[in-house]
């Protein structure tokens, strides 16, 4: 019966929505409030049986005070709460000390105030003044006891009722030290009961992720479909997350050989159902419809992510969509037919690098003038090697200074290896970017596919 009328008075002005630091300090006052009510009582019943009526009407009020206190918590009133009863303790015991003297120790109930202050207010403004108004109120009474004899004369009785105002003291300061280590124990059995709830999520969470990087790898150009078509070549693929907003995609139609290398927006999870899109939209243009050509293909794919992520065609609806390129190999006749859309494409020959500009244009909805892709072609010959990038690479936050990586390095990288075996350069690319970014965390998936004719 006891434990469910303390529970009661602890909780009073808890609700559910409050965090939990907050229910803390609220349980923690008034678990406090409480006791010094019932020392306040106990003070009045001292006062009437000493003949001491004024005193008695003192704590009584004080008492009366101390249960509004608590009746403003149930109402949720909590700051006015705490500030009445901080002014109403220090002008108590101020009251009382000059009423009775140093010899009943009233004024060592101050060492309490200070303690309270920090536990009930988060603003260091407003503890620091109740401190500095505690010290005041401390040394103005010692001051007095030096200049002025109390209102009441010196009894025998007082020295008695200063060893209890000690023991009244420290008592209090034990079950505030014990009701905030008690609170502080269930606030950290509730936050990792919390973190556990989180992990378990988040395990979830990870591992749906995993599963949904398994079926965007299986939609990816296959290293079969690749080694069957493309025998040199390779492919450096880092995703930022575990799941990638950069893609590759290829598909075999008679002669020729079409590999889409394709940067979407975003990166992780929203990014990857991004590339799922593209991937659908390629597959159904080029197998189904039988379009073919590169740029024909990239004006398809533009109004195909228009028509779902843009139905209205306005920009408030978001400017979702990829920069890609579009590669179509005619190994009979060594011709290479492509369409690149803000991405370009480099042909290294020798020891010359050459690069095709790309249309200044996503393959989404955009700000400005909507233009068809530009068709490119360049005849190829043995040896020569063709990159297909995103921008992940080159915009690779590392170094000394912390300076994106940049394309013109890479492009001196791919030169200097250019006699290099597709193993070896997939391999010195890969150690110099991770040397490169360090410490630092990766900015964007990264996707360079090299070919060599």
């Amino acid at each position: 019966m006891f434990k469910n009328f303390w529970y009661k008075i602890k909780n009073r002005g808890v609700t559910e929505n409050l965090e939990f630091n907050i229910k803390n300090k609220i349980r923690i006052f008034n678990s406090s409030i409480f006791v010094i009510g019932c020392l306040y009582l106990f003070y009045t019943l001292i006062g009437f049986l000493r003949g001491d009526y004024l005193a008695a009407l003192l704590t009584f009020t004080a008492w009366a005070i101390s249960a509004c206190c608590l009746y403003l918590m149930t109402i949720r009133k909590y700051e006015w709460a705490y500030h009445i009863t901080a002014i109403l303790g220090i002008f108590f015991l101020f009251t009382f000390s000059l009423l009775y003297g140093e010899e009943t120790l009233t004024y060592v109930f101050f060492l309490f105030l200070p303690v309270a202050a920090i536990v009930l207010f988060d603003n260091l403004k407003i503890c620091f003044f109740y401190f500095i108004v505690t010290v005041i109120v401390i040394i103005g009474a010692k001051l007095f006891f030096l200049n002025f004899e109390p209102y009441y004369p010196p009894l025998e009785a007082n020295k008695y009722l200063g060893f209890l105002n000690i023991i009244m003291t420290a008592a209090l300061l034990y079950l505030a030290v014990r009701v905030f280590k008690f609170e502080n124990l269930i606030y950290s059995k509730e936050i990792n009961k919390q973190r556990d709830e989180i992990e378990e999520k988040n395990k979830d969470i990870v591992s749906s992720i995993h599963y949904a990087k398994r079926i965007q790898t299986a939609l990816l150009a296959s290293d079969s479909l690749l080694k069957k078509n493309l025998p040199e070549h390779f492919v450096l693929y880092k995703p930022k997350d575990i799941v990638s907003g950069d893609f590759y995609w290829g598909e075999q139609l008679g002669n020729k050989f079409l590999l889409c290398t394709g940067d979407c927006t975003g990166h992780g999870v929203p990014g990857a159902f991004m590339s799922l899109l593209g991937v659908s939209f390629l597959n159904e243009i080029v197998i189904e419809r039988k379009i073919t050509r590169p740029d024909l293909i990239f004006n398809h794919l533009r109004d195909d992510i228009i028509k779902v992520l843009n139905p209205a065609g306005t920009l408030d609806e978001g400017k979702d969509g990829m920069d890609a390129v579009l590669c179509s190999f005619d190994f009979e006749n060594n011709l290479l037919e492509f369409a690149c859309a803000n991405n370009p494409i480099w042909i290294i020959r020798g020891n010359e690098c050459m690069e095709f500009k790309p249309d200044k244009q996503p393959i989404g909805m955009y700000e400005g003038e909507r233009k068809t892709f530009t068709l490119q072609t360049f005849q190829l010959q043995k040896g020569d090697l063709v990159y297909s990038f995103t921008d992940g690479y080159a915009d690779q936050f590392g170094g000394e200074k912390g300076k994106k990586f940049k394309y013109k390095k890479l492009q001196e990288i791919l030169l200097q290896n250019s006699k290099s075996n597709f193993n070896e350069q997939h391999s010195i690319l890969d150690k110099v970017i991770e040397e490169w970014k360090g410490e630092l965390d990766q900015v964007d998936d990264i996707l360079i596919i090299g070919i060599r004719i």
